[in-house]
């Protein structure tokens, strides 16, 4: 999260902005990350949001934060049928922009991280969820905390495809221009859901993706700096 997403906000029609940028060159689930999602005001209108949310879902019904821990990817091939995932699948998706992101490949016996980027803004599909925080025990000062409800969201993966198989056998669900639109549609049905999700698996185009390795220091989520994304030798 190198970049500031208020950026990109008159590009994709963002009319409602609450994120407080900071860059951060390592992000762990459970920060707060930028979502964009549509939302239906009081009057009918739909507006498209730049929100803060907390990584990893969180449903209405949880008693507990911890939940969203194991719930910060989604896969796209049950996301439809989970009940962790159902309700906001069908009604909740939402756009989770990112200057790049790290995954581990296994190389002679060894982890090493690689650096997955694009030029300009990577899209991310997710989903988004809304929990009252004071069930949760979570103060409403909270960043990931709007009007009294706690805002969280997780990242849509599929099989990985073209040369990213060679670092790990899942991807992120990413979005081109035009599926960042389309994903964020308001639909009425979870068969309208499935179309969206159909048509975003068919549009992905890792050859607009570029990677590089970089340090082991990214693996510390307390190391947090321009270092970790800069490119090491073979």
């Amino acid at each position: 999260m190198a970049s500031d997403p208020a950026d990109i906000g008159r590009e994709l029609g963002v009319e409602h902005e609450r994120y407080a940028f900071s860059p951060r060159y390592n992000v762990p689930p459970g920060s707060a990350l930028p979502i964009v999602c549509d939302s239906v005001s009081d009057t009918g209108e739909i507006l498209r949001c730049l929100e803060t949310a907390g990584w990893g879902l969180v449903p209405g019904w949880a008693k507990d934060l911890k939940i969203g821990f194991r719930a910060f990817n989604a896969r796209s091939e049950t996301v439809a049928d989970k009940p962790m995932f159902r309700s906001a699948f069908a009604r909740r998706r939402c756009v989770v922009p990112v200057s790049g992101y790290y995954e581990w490949a296994v190389e002679d016996g060894e982890k090493t991280p690689w650096l997955m980027h694009g030029d300009g803004w990577l899209f991310l599909a997710g989903l988004y969820e809304f929990a009252k925080c004071d069930a949760l025990g979570i103060p409403e000062t909270d960043p990931r905390v709007t009007e009294g409800w706690y805002v969280s969201t997780t990242i849509l993966t599929m099989p990985s495809q073209g040369h990213l198989v060679d670092v790990h056998d899942r991807m992120p669900l990413m979005l081109d221009r035009e599926g960042v639109d389309r994903w964020c549609e308001q639909v009425e049905t979870k068969g309208e859901a499935l179309s969206i999700l159909d048509v975003a698996l068919q549009a992905v185009d890792v050859d607009r993706v570029e990677r590089y390795r970089v340090s082991r220091a990214v693996g510390n989520v307390r190391n947090d700096g321009p270092e970790l994304v800069a490119p090491v030798s073979e």
